[in-house]
C-alpha cells in the first residue's frame, strides 16, 4: 500500500484518474475545466501519473494504461464509502449501472476463494509491513492538497472520501490502524513521520469520526487511537490500494499475506456488483452524473 500511495499521489491524482476512468477524459484542458484544478498542479499530477505507469501521453491525449484502468477497484470502493457516509444513499452524485444484470449498483469487495463479502474483522495477516525509514525534510513537508476544494466543481462521493484519505500520510496512518497500531509513538516509529504532522493527521481523523481517541494514562497524558465503525467501514479502500499495489508494483511475492478467516484461504479481493455479486471490470459498468 505504501507503493500505491507513492505511485498514485494525492487527492488531485485520484480525481484525475477517476475522471479518466469514469468519463474517458483525455485532454489537459478538459481535466482542468472539469476538476477546477490549477494548471500547474494538473501538469505536475499528469506527469507523475505517466512516470508511474498509470497513464501515457499520446500527442495531446493522456490515456490510461492497463494499470490505470485497473485502478477502477479503488475508485469504486471510494465512491461506495462516500455514498454510504455522505449521502442519503438514494440521491447519490453518480449512478453506476452494471451491464450484466442491468441494475443500479455500487462496487463491493469479495473474497475470490469463497465469494463472501469482505469485512475488516474477518481478515488476518501473517506479519506487519516493515517500518518505513524516516522521510527527508522535503517529504515530511510535502504540500497537502486543499481538501476543502475537492468538491468545488460538483458534488462527488469520491471527493468526499478523499477529504479523509487525500493527503500523503492519512492513508498510511489508516493502514497502521488496521494492522493494530494504536499509540502515538508507535505510529511515529513505524511511519518515520514528523510528530507535528502525525498529531495534525490523527486529530483530523478524530474530527471526521474515523478514529476515537482514548486516554490510557493521565500523568503525563497519553492516548491511544482506535477505528470507529465508520473507520472500519473504510477498509475496502485501503484494501483496494494494497491489492492494486500487489498486482502492479510488487516484484514477485507481495510483502504481506492476508488470510480470509471465514474460509481460511489466502485473501485475494475482487471487485463485484453488490446486486448480482458477479465480478466487474471497466467494460462491465457505465457511469452517469445526476443533474
Amino acid at each position: 500500500m505504501f507503493g500505491a500511495t507513492e505511485a498514485i499521489g494525492d487527492a488531485w491524482s485520484w480525481l484525475v484518474l477517476s475522471d479518466a476512468i469514469i468519463d474517458d477524459t483525455r485532454r489537459f484542458d478538459a481535466f482542468q475545466n472539469r476538476l477546477g484544478i490549477a494548471r500547474s498542479t494538473l501538469s505536475a499530477r499528469l506527469a507523475s501519473l505517466c512516470t508511474h505507469g498509470l497513464m501515457v501521453q499520446d500527442g495531446r491525449d493522456y490515456l490510461l494504461t492497463k494499470a490505470g484502468t485497473d485502478f477502477l477497484m479503488c475508485v469504486m470502493t471510494a465512491m461506495a464509502w462516500g455514498d454510504r457516509w455522505y449521502t442519503d444513499g438514494v440521491n447519490v452524485p453518480m449512478r453506476v449501472d452494471h451491464v450484466g444484470c442491468a441494475a443500479h449498483i455500487r462496487g463491493e469487495l469479495r473474497c475470490k476463494a469463497c465469494a463472501e463479502q469482505i469485512d475488516a474483522r474477518d481478515v488476518a495477516f501473517n506479519r506487519r509491513p516493515e517500518a518505513l525509514a524516516p522521510r527527508s525534510d522535503a517529504t515530511q513537508r510535502r504540500r497537502t492538497p486543499g481538501l476543502d476544494l475537492l468538491q468545488r466543481p460538483r458534488p462527488s462521493s469520491i471527493a468526499a472520501t478523499l477529504q479523509i484519505i487525500g493527503d500523503y500520510w492519512s492513508p498510511l496512518i489508516i493502514r497502521e490502524l488496521f494492522y493494530g497500531t494504536k499509540r502515538f509513538d508507535d505510529f511515529q516509529g513505524r511511519l518515520g513521520i514528523a510528530t507535528n504532522i502525525l498529531s495534525q493527521r490523527l486529530q483530523r481523523l478524530v474530527e471526521h469520526g474515523i478514529v476515537d481517541k482514548h486516554a490510557y494514562q493521565l500523568r503525563p497524558p497519553r492516548h491511544d487511537y482506535q477505528l470507529t465503525d465508520k473507520g472500519l467501514d473504510l477498509y475496502p479502500v485501503p484494501l483496494s490500494m494494497l491489492a492494486w499495489g500487489d498486482r502492479w508494483l510488487s516484484t514477485g511475492k507481495p510483502p504481506v499475506r492476508l488470510t480470509h478467516v471465514r474460509c481460511g484461504k489466502r485473501l485475494s479481493p475482487i471487485l463485484t456488483c453488490n446486486k448480482c455479486t458477479h465480478p466487474i471490470t471497466h467494460e462491465d459498468v457505465t457511469f452517469s452524473h445526476r443533474s
